[in-house]
């Protein structure tokens, strides 16, 4: 009775032990499989403004970069310029301050289209401005 006892106790500890690595493996890869961080989605406002004073001929094209109309700060915006049609080329760089505004000082010598992009992060999706129109 002794040896039926042990070989009871030990087959119960082995069929938990398998039991319990089994389900913890099978768990970790369900987890791993469905949890996807959730990126928040933003917003990028533009302007553009008539810099006041002797210089004419530049605009300032504003921007404001938000999410869930919390502004995002210390992230990177890029000032995109139209060479062609459908294809666009980044002129500037700027990293928005602590209202997630950013600005950019333009002076074209010809009619330009412009547009505004975050490339997003791992909290935050990307997104594009609407394309403004600097005339020359």
């Amino acid at each position: 009775m002794r040896a039926s006892l042990l070989a009871r106790a030990g087959s119960v500890a082995a069929a938990a032990a398998i039991a319990t690595t089994g389900a913890v493996a099978a768990a970790g890869t369900a987890g791993a499989a469905t949890t996807h961080p959730l990126r928040l989605p933003t917003h990028l406002f533009v302007a553009k403004v008539s810099v006041v004073g002797h210089h004419p001929h530049e605009r300032i094209i504003l921007g404001d970069l938000t999410s869930h109309r919390v502004p995002l700060r210390g992230k990177a915006v890029y000032l995109d310029r139209r060479i062609a049609p459908r294809r666009w080329a980044v002129v500037a760089r700027e990293v928005t301050d602590r209202r997630g505004a950013v600005a950019f000082v333009v002076n074209p010598r010809k009619n330009a289209h412009f547009v505004l992009v975050f490339r997003g992060s791992p909290n935050f999706r990307p997104s594009r401005s609407r394309v403004v129109t600097v005339k020359g």
